[in-house]
């Protein structure tokens, strides 16, 4: 053989054995259980792993607008369907898609509900494909987890097990108002234009729900910091380009009765536990009566949704502080 074949055969074989290190790597720290014992990461979102194969009706993605707005608990009580909500503080759209194929895997929902705050949150034109290679080698993403490794680890099994009883809700009674209220969707200093790269991964959500039969919905939680007008329009577009219902809460506060001095928990940034109450009345109002969701209230096969419940009821009554996260 000839030097220079010497060279490549030594250069393939170097690139194979790493490879073989990193895939086996990543199935060794990739975590075994959606528990943060376990090493997983944005534990509250991913308790939807653990739900019933195609148990989940309506999916919400976003940032913490949507975990401070919304509760899936209270709209199972009141209409009997469910609902999940895989939100992350600071969500940018790359990992809303990440977080939706994950979710598609194993689950079908009728409806796909995304916030729009994220379509305005920038990020690099290569952070999706970094994305995508932690999810294919997990080694990249919980390489910390080598001091933690247990027993299990090592067997390569996944079972996932941490049920959320608040689907993903959080909940926070703190109260601090709107120092000065003004017509806030008036404020023009905030950016109000979908980036290209948003663009481009919001493109492809849409035509992954379109691909797996899921309606999608686009909301804005009512949001005095984070909203204006100008964002409202440029939502508006994309949604009327792509034949996609809109709900900006944010102009319909006074028909929600959301009051600045008591339902906000940071003077206007996120809605509080009281705010939550409402937003999530007009929404599981809003789902009922445009789609076609089933009540499972009586169905033995959602018998640990009725269970969730008394759980969910102990919790916000403060007897119950396990899933406050």
């Amino acid at each position: 053989m000839s030097e220079t074949g010497n060279k490549i055969g030594k250069i393939f074989l170097f690139f194979l054995i790493f490879f073989m290190l990193v895939w086996y790597g990543s199935r060794i720290v990739e975590p075994k259980d959606n528990l943060d014992q376990y090493g997983m990461k944005d534990v509250s979102a991913n308790g939807i792993l653990s739900e019933r194969k195609d148990s989940i009706d309506v999916l919400f993605l976003g940032d913490s607008l949507v975990y401070s707005s919304i509760s899936p608990m209270e709209m199972y009580e009141k209409e009997g369907f469910t609902s999940y909500l895989c939100s992350t503080p600071a969500q940018p759209l790359y990992y809303t898609k990440s977080l939706l194929e994950r979710t598609l895997q194993d689950q079908s929902p009728k409806v796909v509900v995304l916030e729009a705050d994220t379509f305005f949150r920038d990020f690099l034109a290569t952070d999706p494909a970094v994305e995508k290679i932690k999810e294919a080698f997990p080694l990249f993403e919980y390489h910390d987890r080598w001091k933690k490794l247990q027993s299990q680890d090592w067997t390569g099994d996944v079972h996932y097990t941490y049920n959320n009883v608040l689907k993903g809700f959080r909940i926070h009674r703190e109260i601090k108002p709107v120092e000065k209220i003004g017509a806030y969707m008036d404020d023009r200093k905030k950016g109000e234009n979908i980036s290209i790269v948003n663009r481009w991964v919001l493109d492809s959500i849409v035509q992954m729900c379109k691909e797996k039969n899921c309606q999608v919905l686009v909301y804005s939680a009512p949001s005095y910091k984070n909203w204006n007008w100008k964002r409202h329009d440029a939502v508006q577009t994309y949604c009327d380009d792509n034949h996609i219902p809109y709900l900006d809460l944010n102009t319909e506060t006074k028909s929600l009765s959301i009051d600045w001095k008591e339902d906000t928990r940071d003077q206007g940034d996120h809605l509080n536990f009281k705010g939550a109450m409402k937003v999530t009345k007009y929404m599981e109002s809003y789902l009922k009566k445009n789609y076609d969701l089933q009540d499972h209230r009586q169905d033995e096969h959602y018998q640990s949704w009725n269970d969730s419940l008394e759980n969910y009821k102990k919790t916000i009554e403060g007897k119950n502080d396990a899933d406050r996260m």
